[in-house]
């Protein structure tokens, strides 16, 4: 019986896709600026309150590219330039945007909880209602002091007192939260590297634009998945994954100052041929679904149910090709993602998960002289479903594991300078979403997605255009790869940003090809 605590190893995904049309000159969304001043500057600030705990950070290269442009060149977005823009000079669809868009926060933990925001909240809800100009400036604050984390509103005395005064806000208010927004970003990378030298923290990436590689490598991948439907043509372009996985390695070089050892392929997509070109491009370690880790061990004498029962086996680091596979603990990154943001006592949920922790340990000690469980999820939409932000369930759980005698917390890198892991022979391909590719192909509209980058891609290669033009066309074509037009696709794109973005860059393509471009699905 093993007497060594079982690790726990915390990855913490970020990521927002690339939210500016050609040739704009700021951002047409704020996700990158509200989720900095909450999330990626919050998730960090609380790993520093404690000093034993040990946690890893996964950064997609785009994103870490927009938020450089906010910190170093004070970047801009349309939410932003409407927010700092008095009421008496709004046009009427101006206004109208700040009506219908000021309200994208959680409903339940942000709005409800502020008289004032619920007041307008449900003026918007009144047909008869009209909001008049100190309405709108109420709203322009309330919208964008609601995305600081709870850290920053309790330690600036100013923004304490924006809040006790609830309404009636003036324009130098709303200057005094952009302002602040900005000082929070700025702060962002310095905290990262100073845990990462440290030794607290392990840093690493996602390819640059999140696409997701085994289709890129090869789009008959989704012939291994029998009730997903092939497009009519064929995209096979591995050379691409190569250009996103040195892309972010470029641009994470320049951030943090080294490049990483290891990384969360986009959406968990792995395949045999992309694990070859990660080893290709000197990674030591990914992560992936225990669904892809089940699916590897299936045989025709051994069913995948037999071995998912055997969850024992997740419990510990794989190789393949050279590469070390650590294989994500589903339910407890699950559990993390989606049921304890319901639990309002922060106690009695870390409570509940440490005593999983605890059965799970008692049970794989015997197996595994050295163990570690595995939670990959979201490091940023997350929380704005707990309470508080989720800092109430953080800091309880990492202040629980840093006096736990039986669990303590460690990075994949540092976990594999103990662990011999085991080789796996073969690697099934797949994501951490059903195990298969199904969000971003084999639909009729995704697969229409494919058929286009196929023939985009083709006239690109045709094309007679060479030097900086190229090299444009090119990197357009790269953007257009990325997972999220997929994924908002399949799932409700709402309000059609993210198809807009879509087809804003094929157009822009078609047009320096001087070609018709194609036109959306009907």
């Amino acid at each position: 019986m093993s007497k060594t605590p079982t690790k726990i190893a915390f990855l913490w995904h970020m990521h927002q896709p690339y939210y500016k049309y050609p040739d704009a000159q700021e951002y047409c969304l704020p996700w990158v600026r509200f989720h900095a001043v909450k999330d990626y500057y919050g998730m960090i600030r609380t790993v520093a309150k404690f000093s034993k705990v040990k946690v890893s950070f996964n950064f997609s290269g785009i994103l870490l590219e927009q938020l450089s442009d906010y910190v170093f060149n004070r970047a801009r977005d349309y939410y932003l330039t409407l927010s700092l823009k008095s009421p008496a000079h709004l046009k009427k669809e101006e206004k109208d945007f700040i009506i219908k868009r000021f309200f994208s926060v959680n409903l339940e933990r942000i709005v409800k909880p502020n008289k004032r925001y619920l007041q307008l909240y449900n003026k918007k809800l009144s047909p008869k209602a009209k909001f008049n100009l100190q309405d709108i400036t109420d709203l322009q604050l309330l919208f964008n002091i609601s995305w600081f984390h709870p850290y920053t509103l309790r330690e600036d005395k100013n923004l304490k007192k924006l809040l006790l005064k609830e309404r009636n806000y003036t324009r130098a208010d709303i200057e005094y939260v952009i302002k602040k927004q900005y000082e929070v970003m700025d702060e962002i990378f310095p905290l990262y590297k100073k845990l990462y030298d440290s030794g607290r923290i392990e840093l690493t990436l996602t390819p640059f634009h999140h696409p997701i590689m085994p289709i890129l490598c090869d789009s008959d991948v989704v012939k291994e998945f029998s009730y997903l439907k092939k497009p009519v043509s064929r995209f096979m372009h591995p050379e691409d994954c190569f250009w996103h996985l040195e892309k972010s390695k470029e641009i994470f070089r320049n951030v943090f100052g080294h490049v990483p050892r290891g990384s969360w392929p986009s959406e968990g997509s792995v395949s045999e041929t992309v694990l070859t070109l990660y080893g290709k491009e000197g990674f030591k370690w990914i992560g992936a679904d225990e669904a892809i880790l089940f699916k590897s061990l299936t045989t025709d004498y051994v069913s995948y149910d037999m071995i998912k029962n055997q969850r024992h086996i997740i419990y510990r680091p794989y190789k393949f090709k050279d590469v070390d596979i650590f294989f994500r603990d589903r339910n407890f990154s699950d559990m993390l993602s989606f049921i304890y943001q319901g639990w309002d006592d922060a106690k009695f949920a870390v409570d509940d998960l440490l005593a999983h922790f605890k059965r799970t340990h008692d049970f794989a000690r015997d197996i595994f002289k050295e163990r570690v469980i595995t939670i990959i999820m979201d490091g940023e939409n997350a929380w704005e479903y707990y309470k508080n932000n989720g800092i109430d369930f953080l800091e309880t759980l990492y202040s629980s594991l840093e006096k736990n005698d039986y669990l303590s917390t460690t990075t994949p890198s540092e976990f594999l300078k103990k662990q011999t892991s085991r080789k796996l022979e073969r690697l099934s391909s797949g994501s951490w979403i059903n195990g298969d590719f199904g969000v971003w192909i084999g639909s009729k509209k995704n697969n229409y997605y494919w058929s286009i980058l196929r023939k985009t891609r083709d006239l690109i290669e045709k094309s007679k255009i060479s030097g900086v033009n190229l090299e444009d066309l090119k990197n357009y074509f790269y953007l257009i790869e990325g997972s999220d037009w997929f994924w908002w696709n399949t799932f409700d794109d709402f309000l059609g940003e993210f198809k807009k973005i879509f087809f804003a860059y094929v157009e822009k393509i078609y047009h320096l090809l001087g070609k018709k471009p194609p036109a959306p699905l009907k």
